[in-house]
């Protein structure tokens, strides 16, 4: 018997040449969506927590401002509750906000000639105030002593024991309550209680003796001189003073700058508020007027409610830490700074001066 192999034959067909550039167009039409989806996700994942962070750090500036101006004037002469520094133009501004503390009494420089003693013996041939009492004696120790003597009768609020108003090592503030020596501007110098204040009867009357030896205290805010003359006894207050500064520093236009704040009663150094704060900008606005100017024209005068700072729109804008981000904008101070921007204004209306307003012109609505 004859075995017939038989072999069965196909055709084999792969793919053409077009079929190949077509299958790859696809293919990279496809990989090329997803990597443009991918992409954009990945643009909108580093954006998106960029803008949260800007958007909070610009707004918690803005409330520790809102929080010091809130408390600007209390129990602070009217003229320098609030103390301007225009940048000019676009630069940032400076501001400085001042109150008392409100757990630590204000009070004043016994006057020359609150001595118990015959009037005609504190003045000299002039008929102006005798100013022997300098040096430790009861007038003009504000300037050029080492120890103030303070009148207990001027606390505000009362103290059953003067000498626990103040403590050693505590930073108090000389003030005038205006341009009591002429020189053009309100004199505010911070001095270190450098002994526990003592309670004596300086020419018969009770006073109360705060030693500020120049040189002395941790500080470094006793200098030679006193107060230099720079605080005029006869219109001085004395306190527990907040005086809050802010700034923004490093100037732009420059890397990471940053919403600065101080607070010279207790130190002399900045402290971080807000990261990334580009610009710091306020206005003021006088007595009942609704118009905000930069800078006042003129300084508050104290019997002049009309001339005081009542009212203060504060304007924080806060910018991304990278750049070249979705959305962002060419600088404001330079042009390759292309950041995300964003900025919040808010006015805020100073109580505590309209308060002291309306408590000297009854017939003005300050409200």
């Amino acid at each position: 018997m004859r075995l017939l192999n038989k072999h069965r034959t196909t055709e084999e067909h792969g793919f053409s040449l077009l079929e190949m550039t077509i299958a790859m167009a696809l293919t990279i039409t496809v990989m090329a969506s997803v990597y443009l989806l991918l992409q954009k996700g990945q643009t909108s994942f580093q954006r998106e927590p960029e803008v949260a962070d800007m958007n909070q750090s610009a707004r918690a500036g803005m409330q520790r401002i809102s929080q010091d101006l809130q408390l600007a004037g209390y129990s602070t002469p009217p003229a320098i509750a609030v103390l301007w520094n225009d940048g000019g133009g676009i630069d940032p501004d400076e501001i400085t906000i001042v109150y008392a503390d409100p757990n630590v009494p204000t009070s004043r420089p016994l006057q020359c000639g609150n001595t118990g003693t015959d009037d005609n013996n504190d003045k000299n041939n002039n008929g102006n105030n005798n100013n022997s009492g300098g040096g430790g004696g009861p007038c003009n120790t504000i300037d050029q002593s080492s120890v103030l003597n303070i009148d207990p009768d001027t606390f505000e609020p009362g103290i059953a024991d003067p000498e626990q108003a103040y403590a050693d090592g505590m930073v108090l503030f000389a003030i005038e309550t205006a341009d009591c020596n002429g020189d053009g501007e309100v004199g505010a110098i911070p001095f270190e209680v450098t002994q526990p204040p003592k309670l004596t009867s300086a020419g018969g009357s009770p006073t109360l003796n705060i030693n500020h030896n120049p040189g002395q205290g941790t500080m470094g805010l006793n200098m030679p001189g006193g107060f230099n003359g720079e605080v005029h006894p006869d219109c001085a207050i004395i306190g527990l003073f907040r005086v809050i500064q802010y700034r923004i520093n490093p100037p732009p236009p420059t890397e990471n700058p940053i919403l600065e704040r101080r607070d010279l009663s207790t130190g002399v150094v900045w402290s971080a508020v807000s990261n990334n704060i580009e610009n710091l900008q306020v206005q003021y606005a006088l007595g009942t007027s609704d118009i905000f100017v930069d800078e006042p024209l003129a300084s508050p005068i104290p019997e002049d409610p009309t001339t005081w700072v009542t009212r203060v729109r504060v304007t924080v804008a806060g910018r991304s830490e990278s750049r070249n981000l979705q959305g962002a904008t060419a600088g404001v101070f330079a042009a390759e700074d292309t950041h995300m921007r964003n900025s919040f204004s808010t006015m805020l209306t100073l109580r505590n001066q309209m308060y002291s307003a309306a408590s000297l012109t009854d017939n003005v609505n300050y409200n």
